[in-house]
């Protein structure tokens, strides 16, 4: 019979020295897989290696675990409890390291935020935040659509960002930045163009339309907005070039393709690099707000509060001098 650890005869036996759990290692390889070949193969030595060690485990334990006949072998009935209590007890060794290497591991947080933000604004930003709080690493999925508490839960989203208008009465809500949006263009194209500076101006020129810039917003409404609080009226704001993202109407102004209606956050590294001007200057109006929602209302100085108040100093800082 296998030793009972409450005798004082199974001293050895609990005594787990490097060389007994070695041998246990061994056997449990041969017990699962019913064979001292197939233990070999799968621990990358010889049958003879295998065989070698489970006869020193037998004589330490002074019993036999394995009944051979012909080339196959079988578990005593003591080999057999010896088995069962290995597999339990390295099923448990596996769970525990593996606990521990979650623990140790960077833990991710979820962001579904608005794409444009995402590329153009948060993506280069982040190795500011790991310097912050190192152990906490950021899953960005590049997304617009609509959230509410059940879309968050469904699709294990801890933080959504979004940039609408919208009342989110089931959601936290974190203020984090109202945009001003403005037109820009190349300084190339606009010295091609005869240095415009009057709204009219823009008639006869490329207008570069975010088609979908926010939640319940028309295709329009930016360069409408813009034109009707500078008192540019009449002008034919629905002309130019249509795009799905705010980002491709920039880079579009980029390639010298017309003037987009830029955005502080996603256009001020553009505008301090001198690749953007603003060729009406200061003329800028409102946009949507960027918005903070998690499941519940986030209170305290947690991780989720932190990284808000990280994400709203930053905007601020981005958007100093340009808005």
């Amino acid at each position: 019979m296998i030793p009972n650890p409450d005798d004082s005869s199974a001293n050895e036996f609990l005594r787990l020295d490097a060389s007994l759990i070695g041998d246990l290692w061994f056997f449990e390889a041969a017990a699962r897989s019913r064979g001292f070949s197939a233990a070999a193969q799968e621990l990358n030595v010889t049958q003879g290696a295998v065989s070698q060690r489970i006869r020193h485990l037998e004589e330490r334990l002074q019993v036999k675990l394995f009944v051979r006949f012909g080339r196959g072998i079988t578990l005593t009935v003591e080999g057999e409890t010896l088995h069962q209590m290995l597999s339990r007890a390295f099923q448990s060794i596996e769970a525990g390291a593996a606990a521990t290497a979650r623990t140790g591991r960077p833990k991710g947080l979820v962001v579904s935020c608005a794409p444009s933000l995402s590329m153009e604004w948060l993506l280069p930003r982040l190795s500011a935040w790991y310097r912050l709080a190192e152990n906490t690493k950021i899953q960005i999925r590049a997304e617009f659509h609509a959230v509410n508490r059940e879309t968050l839960a469904n699709e294990g989203i801890e933080i959504a960002i979004r940039y609408d208008h919208v009342n989110y009465h089931d959601l936290g809500v974190i203020e984090l930045y109202e945009e001003r949006i403005f037109p820009v263009c190349t300084p190339s194209y606009w010295e091609a163009h005869g240095r415009f500076r009057k709204a009219r101006d823009l008639a006869d020129l490329t207008l570069l339309h975010d088609a979908s810039p926010w939640v319940g917003a028309t295709q329009t409404t930016e360069w409408r907005t813009w034109f009707e609080e500078i008192g540019a009226h009449g002008m034919n704001y629905e002309q130019g070039e249509y795009f799905n993202l705010a980002q491709m109407a920039v880079r579009a102004a980029l390639l010298d393709q017309g003037i987009a209606m830029g955005r502080s956050l996603l256009v001020a590294h553009y505008l301090r690099e001198g690749r953007l001007i603003r060729p009406f200057g200061k003329a800028s109006v409102r946009g949507a707000r960027y918005r903070f929602l998690t499941h519940t209302p986030v209170k305290g100085n947690g991780l989720l509060a932190r990284l808000a108040h990280w994400l709203r100093n930053e905007m601020r800082a981005t958007a100093r001098g340009i808005a």
